[in-house]
């Protein structure tokens, strides 16, 4: 006879009291990889270049772009994707709405995660665009949210909202 398994069910609650990285899905406790490698740090640092320039240069002044910010996205789900920009009201400790942007840096720990679950929550969730940087294959990849699905787009324009619309090139983190 197999004994009835107990499944804990966590909170954001519990989440802020607990010691190291974690996220949080759907009630249950993910470990964070430990500390990126040099070229993840590297990459993610030139991204935030990348995205932040760009918001200047279009005046875009109302977005900003934040690394490894808590997404609370529900009393029992919080995310900590790599980069994402935030349009509107700034956040105050963590995010609570929906980011126009994430970027996730692919790593062998996290590779499955970022490309299954949280591509599928993500798209669930509405996120607009969702960048995917391969540090192994020195690729990127930018997936436009079309309601169904992300599809991917060799587009350098992004509409973050309305009155604001960036140009970037991707390929420059790995030129």
């Amino acid at each position: 006879m197999a004994l009835p398994r107990y499944i804990p069910h966590y909170t954001v609650d519990d989440h802020v009291q607990w010691e190291g990285d974690w996220e949080l899905w759907s009630g249950v406790p993910v470990a964070m990889s430990p500390s990126a490698d040099k070229q993840h740090q590297k990459l993610a640092s030139d991204l935030h270049f990348l995205l932040k320039s760009a918001l200047k240069t279009h005046g875009c002044d109302d977005c900003e772009v934040y690394f490894e910010l808590d997404w609370v996205v529900a009393d029992d789900t919080v995310f900590r994707p790599d980069i994402l920009i935030v349009c509107g009201d700034s956040p105050s400790l963590h995010l609570r709405k929906t980011p126009v942007l994430v970027a996730e840096i692919l790593s062998p720990s996290t590779r499955q995660r970022d490309l299954v679950y949280k591509r599928e929550s993500y798209l669930q969730l509405g996120v607009r665009y969702y960048v995917l940087v391969d540090p192994q294959r020195r690729t990127t990849e930018l997936l436009l949210n079309d309601t169904e699905q992300y599809q991917s787009t060799e587009s350098s324009h992004l509409q973050l909202h309305p009155g604001c619309e960036v140009e970037i090139c991707l390929k420059e983190l790995f030129g």
